[in-house]
């Protein structure tokens, strides 16, 4: 709306532009900003095009601005070569060193990072390390404690991170980021996280030598409560206020879903109480994530000093190892989300601690991603609910930018906005915009209250006496979107000239103006006296979209009266057409392919698995999974017998065989021996009969004991919840065990059997096991 531009102050430089480094310098009373004209040289930027990067990215971009003291450390990409810089307070020109960025600026102009100076003079900061970005690492250098990192190219202690912000609190430095959640067992879900390691640690001995051993990390939940919570999963922005030890939040919904956004607070203590709890702790990749108790004191910070290794013991570093994710959730201040908003995204957060007359309120600057800035009252007791204030329009709404970086001075009760091409201040009090006491009590404005006395709206800080200054806010304001213009009173009368169509002439004239009140944010003008005015225009017809941009009409007829005996017809239009659902895009279709053709099975007979495939198109968070089993060739293998011709002889008659036993039938593969012995007579009058006893390998043996099957096991686990899995038992050949060249037991030493058919429901979408081992198959030769 118009109403704001009087009051927000524009900085731009000639050339300059990628505003999305803020900070202050209290000492001179000076902002100061980083953009992307940061000189850079040809030889750099040649190497940078020579791998196929663009002229855009292969600039020098400031990502790092830290004031430390008298010096500001500065650090830029560098055409993806990054260096790093201090420079005087007081004189940024002058540069008293410069050494490489890797490990403390991105590469990529892209990738979220984040970095603080502690007041020891050490650089803590969370960036990619490599050039390729695939090395995301926490990395402290620089001050007098030695180069730590996180573990690298290991999945449990960082996962595709997004890097938010850090904070120096206490005897630990806090990370906050969003990254693919390692934990989760079905599908691809991005959790947010809050980190941290101490401020002491000194790394490893052997074990984790140069890695962090008091690296933790726990999951922030915000989300909208109900029979089935509704999750506000992806981190985008933080504030802290260190006086009242509370994290403000913003966290929206995925990228591929429909937009929605919320605000949660955090207590400190609840983050400290969930790093002092369990673990969840995952044995293996085929294990589950279970609870593990919190082992080793050093994650407190409070038993490791400089230079020793004294409680470093190899137990405490193998736990510092393994032991990461946290198995509590950490949970905001209320259930319910301080503010929550849907078919929009916030992007950058900051909150401002106002007295009002009666109590503290917090006052939350929300950026949106389509170049506004919504502010919120938010009391800190939850008598009355969270209020929408306003919406700032920084900028017409066709020509919008993107909002890069928010920074609040208390101090100076200023919000500074950085965009791409500019800076933007905006004076947080504006009170003498309301010139009645009824608007400027009815705004409900923490900042603002009528003074009895003074007869005007002023800041608590400009009024006469508390007692005489009226602020009242039990609720929350009357937002008119659109103010309608209404007519001034007439001017005297004056001549004027007059023109109607082919006639001319001379006449009295007056005017009033329709300024009581102007028209604003999109209201209609003031309508003409009766004779000529029209009907009242009709409502706003649907949308003709339900996404994307659409459009919306409404009309009026001149009949209110219709010109009649040589009047005039009605001035302005009758038909008004305006955009609709500017702010709320389509989602992209997703669809499962249609099934591949079942794998082949992975045994020839006995009882296997075989799979099949599908893949999401158009996006990668399709309902369901992408791959399902089932049983194959399940029929016993058979035994195979073959028997040598017997042999003839005078007195005896003597038989040999060999028994086989292989997975597949080889007609060739030998066994052991067995030799059976039958007497007969020479002439033929008796028949040939086996004495009984069985040569094995030359010596007299016992009788002959077939094998015998043991009972089955108990069905194992289900490799999933639902949606149709699998299942195994098994059983051994061992009740007897086959001697003397018994035959050995019939049939399969493991089946398998389907279970948990039931479909899974919408929102959990189940993620396949890796299927169980092959069973071995047994066939036998005789």
């Amino acid at each position: 709306c118009e109403i704001f531009r009087p009051w927000i102050f524009r900085f731009k430089a000639e050339g300059t532009v990628d505003f999305s480094q803020l900070t202050f310098d209290p000492g001179q009373n000076e902002l100061i900003v980083g953009g992307a004209e940061w000189h850079c040289d040809e030889f750099t930027k040649g190497a940078c095009f020579s791998r196929g990067k663009s002229e855009e990215e292969c600039q020098n971009y400031i990502r790092v601005l830290l004031v430390n003291g008298n010096r500001l450390f500065t650090c830029g990409t560098n055409a993806f070569t990054p260096i790093c810089t201090n420079r005087t307070l007081t004189n940024l020109t002058e540069i008293h060193d410069q050494i490489s960025g890797m490990a403390r600026c991105p590469y990529n102009p892209r990738h979220n990072s984040t970095a603080l100076i502690t007041s020891a003079g050490e650089l803590y900061a969370a960036t990619a390390m490599d050039f390729s970005g695939r090395d995301p690492a926490i990395y402290r250098s620089l001050g007098g404690m030695p180069p730590l990192r996180t573990a690298q190219y290991n999945s449990k202690w960082l996962n595709e991170p997004n890097f938010v912000s850090s904070y120096d609190i206490g005897n630990f430095t806090y990370f906050f980021f969003r990254e693919n959640a390692v934990e989760h067992d079905c599908g691809r879900t991005v959790f947010s996280r809050a980190g941290r390691v101490c401020k002491n640690d000194i790394g490893g001995r052997f074990l984790l030598e140069d890695t962090w051993t008091t690296f933790m990390k726990a999951r922030l939940n915000c989300s909208r409560p109900g029979e089935i919570p509704f999750n506000y999963n992806e981190l985008q922005g933080t504030f802290y206020l260190p006086e009242m030890e509370l994290l403000y939040g913003i966290f929206t919904t995925n990228v591929n879903s429909i937009a929605a956004s919320a605000v949660c607070a955090f207590n400190l203590s609840a983050v400290t109480q969930v790093f002092s709890g369990p673990f969840k702790f995952q044995e293996n990749s085929r294990s589950a994530w279970l609870p593990f108790p919190n082992p080793n004191p050093d994650f407190q910070c409070g038993t490791i000093d400089y230079g020793s290794y004294v409680n470093l013991t190899e137990r405490n570093l193998q736990d510092a190892q393994k032991f990461l994710l946290m198995h509590e959730v950490v949970q905001p201040v209320v259930p319910v989300p301080y503010f929550m908003e849907d078919n929009v995204r916030f992007t950058h957060v900051a909150v401002d601690v106002v007295q009002g007359k009666d109590q503290l309120f917090h006052i939350i600057y929300l950026a949106t991603d389509y170049g506004t800035i919504r502010k919120v009252l938010s009391p800190l007791n939850q008598s009355m609910g969270n209020c929408l204030l306003e919406e700032i329009e920084l900028f017409p709404p066709r020509k919008r930018q993107h909002i890069r970086s928010l920074l609040i001075l208390h101090s100076r009760s200023e919000l500074y906005v950085g965009v791409r091409d500019q800076v933007l201040k905006i004076p947080l009090k504006r009170c003498n915009y309301h010139k009645t006491r009824e608007s400027c009590v009815g705004a409900r404005d923490p900042y603002c209250g009528w003074d009895l006395v003074l007869k005007k709206c002023t800041t608590l800080e400009q009024s006469v006496r508390m007692s005489q200054w009226e602020q009242s806010i039990t609720k929350c304001p009357v937002r008119n979107v659109t103010v309608d213009g209404g007519y001034g009173a007439w001017a005297s009368w004056a001549a004027c000239s007059h023109n109607d169509g082919g006639s001319g002439g001379a006449c009295l004239c007056r005017t009033r103006a329709c300024d009581k009140p102007a028209p604003q944010c999109g209201g209609q003008s003031c309508q003409g006296i009766s004779e000529r005015r029209v009907d009242p225009w009709t409502l706003w017809s649907p949308c003709s979209t339900s996404c994307g941009i659409g459009f919306q009409v409404r009309q009026r007829s001149c009949s209110n009266p219709t010109p009649r005996h040589g009047g005039r017809v009605c001035v302005g239009q009758n038909r008004e057409e305006r955009y609709c659902n500017e702010h709320l895009p389509c989602p992209a279709h997703v669809y499962w392919s249609a099934w591949s053709a079942w794998e082949r099975c992975t045994v020839p007979c006995g009882g296997g698995i075989q799979s099949r495939r599908r893949t999401c198109e158009n996006g990668n968070e399709c309902p369901g999974c992408s791959q399902e089993y089932q049983s194959c060739n399940t029929a016993p293998c058979p035994d195979l017998k073959k028997t040598t011709p017997d042999a003839v002889d005078a007195r005896q008659h003597l038989r040999q065989r060999r028994p086989l036993r292989a997975a597949l039938p080889l007609h060739l593969q030998g066994g052991r021996q067995r030799i059976e012995m039958r007497h007969c007579s020479s002439d033929g009058s008796t028949g040939c009969s086996t004495d009984g006893e069985v040569l094995r390998l030359g010596r007299l043996s016992g009788h002959a004991v077939s094998g015998g099957w043991t009972p089955w096991s108990s069905w194992a686990q289900c490799s999933r919840d639902c949606s149709r899995g699998v299942r195994s038992r098994k059983r051994s050949c061992s009740n007897p065990e086959p001697k003397y060249g018994g035959q050995t037991c019939m049939g399969a030493a493991q089946e398998y059997q389907e279970c948990n058919v039931t479909p899974c429901p919408d929102n959990a979408f189940p993620s396949p096991e890796s299927p169980p081992p092959s069973p071995l198959l047994s066939s036998q030769r005789g």
